[in-house]
């Protein structure tokens, strides 16, 4: 009896034995995993697209898309996200384990999923929609780009654990609520992401004004794409809202104004008051003619050759003044050129000559963002940022401009709007 009951135990340890390495073996040929889509939900931001201005759909993450759906969400929140997964093996089991592993410990707890079959030899499984471990940080602006979840998949109850298939997308986490979208603020795929590119880590107004702004000062401001936006280059583009800059990727003075107001409105700041149209003041010289051209520097003044007006003595005339391929100004008589002067956004030479501008104003600091400098005052922007002024008139199909560079002879106003 002992004999047989040993032989029995011998055959039931192999058995199993082998039983063993058929489940690990099998395991090992479930190389085939991938996930197919993902999506974010709990509470996540809509985001417009650049191209067009229509909002992004789902599923965020599609297996071979070029371009994969940002994700943007408000700090203190929890990300949420459910994924398709597919596999092809000879035996399936009913079931599998799954589990995300993010950056910064944003860890997507282990859940078993039924297995389903779609073909003969080819499953896929559904991991619901499941809670982060952890929450973003509250009050603090966050940019991930990209949010990478490495997917691990189990065949034996978690004790062990192979990587599957990654999802990558960019998130954005805004230190508050945006604020509500209304004329041509419009929550923009590229305004999160200059903003919470720019403002990474930071929580103050102060704090995330003055880094959003540190975007504008080297004059290179890039889409979310990493593209230029450019500012009057070439000098004739006419697009002067902040979707035709986002969609074009060059346009006037009003849409720079706008991309900051909007990439710190998109934190949740509020500031009232502060967009700002200026222009000169309409004074009147020479027979009446009204002042309201300035050029922006650098311009050289050559000899005067205009008559009849010794305020105004440097004379331009022109029929046409930006001719294809809308690089330079196309003077007939030129006592003022254009030289290069103070660059703009991806512009070394910009248009700069203007009857008006918009700037942004906030907490008493006036902000260019189309040359990323900043002024104290009002009036300090025509010494600092000019070189003259001027008028112009027309006669005989011809415009005539006169200009003076003595930059005491008028001065600038401003009507002040919120955006």
């Amino acid at each position: 009896m002992k004999l047989t009951d040993n032989i029995k135990k011998i055959g039931l340890s192999l058995i199993a034995t082998i039983a063993v390495s058929y489940v690990y073996a099998q395991d090992f040929s479930y190389s085939s995993v991938s996930a197919e889509q993902a999506t974010f939900t709990g509470g996540n931001l809509p985001i417009r697209r650049d191209e067009g201005g229509t909002f992004y759909g789902t599923p965020h993450w599609i297996s071979g898309a070029e371009n994969q759906v940002p994700v943007a969400y408000v700090s203190g929140s929890t990300a949420r996200v459910n994924a398709h997964f597919k596999f092809t093996c000879e035996n399936a089991p009913d079931s599998i384990m799954v589990r995300g592993i993010g950056p910064d410990g944003f860890d997507f707890e282990p859940r078993t999923v039924a297995v389903e079959e779609e073909a003969p030899g080819e499953y896929s499984f559904y991991y619901p929609s499941t809670y982060a471990s952890t929450e973003f940080t509250a009050g603090e602006s966050d940019f991930y780009k990209p949010f990478t979840i490495g997917w691990d998949v189990s065949f034996n109850d978690g004790e062990d654990w192979r990587n599957a298939d990654s999802t990558r997308n960019s998130m954005y986490v805004t230190r508050d609520n945006p604020q509500s979208e209304a004329g041509h603020f419009k929550w923009y795929h590229s305004v999160y992401d200059i903003s919470c590119r720019n403002a990474d880590g930071w929580s103050t107004d102060e704090e995330i004004i003055a880094a959003v702004w540190d975007e504008y000062t080297d004059q290179v401001v890039l889409n979310y794409k990493d593209d230029s936006l450019h500012y009057y280059s070439p000098k004739n583009t006419y697009f002067t809202n902040l979707g035709g800059l986002l969609e074009n990727r060059n346009a006037q003075c009003y849409t720079f104004a706008q991309l900051f107001l909007a990439t710190i409105k998109i934190q949740g700041v509020v500031r009232t008051n502060n967009y700002v149209y200026i222009t000169p003041v309409y004074s009147t010289t020479c027979g009446g003619y009204s002042v309201n051209r300035f050029l922006v520097k650098d311009w050289d003044f050559g000899t005067p050759t205009g008559s009849g007006c010794e305020a105004y003595p440097y004379e331009n005339s022109y029929t046409s003044l930006l001719p294809y391929p809308y690089t330079d100004y196309n003077f007939i008589t030129a006592d003022v050129t254009d030289q290069t002067g103070i660059p703009g956004q991806c512009s070394d030479n910009p248009s700069s000559y203007f009857n008006n501008h918009q700037i942004a104003l906030i907490d008493g600091v006036y902000y260019d963002a189309c040359y990323g400098v900043t002024f104290e005052s009002l009036e300090d922007i025509p010494y600092e940022a000019f070189d003259g002024w001027g008028f112009r008139y027309t006669s005989g199909g011809v415009t005539y401009a006169r200009f003076t560079n003595d930059m005491d002879a008028t001065e600038l106003s401003q009507s002040i709007t919120t955006f």
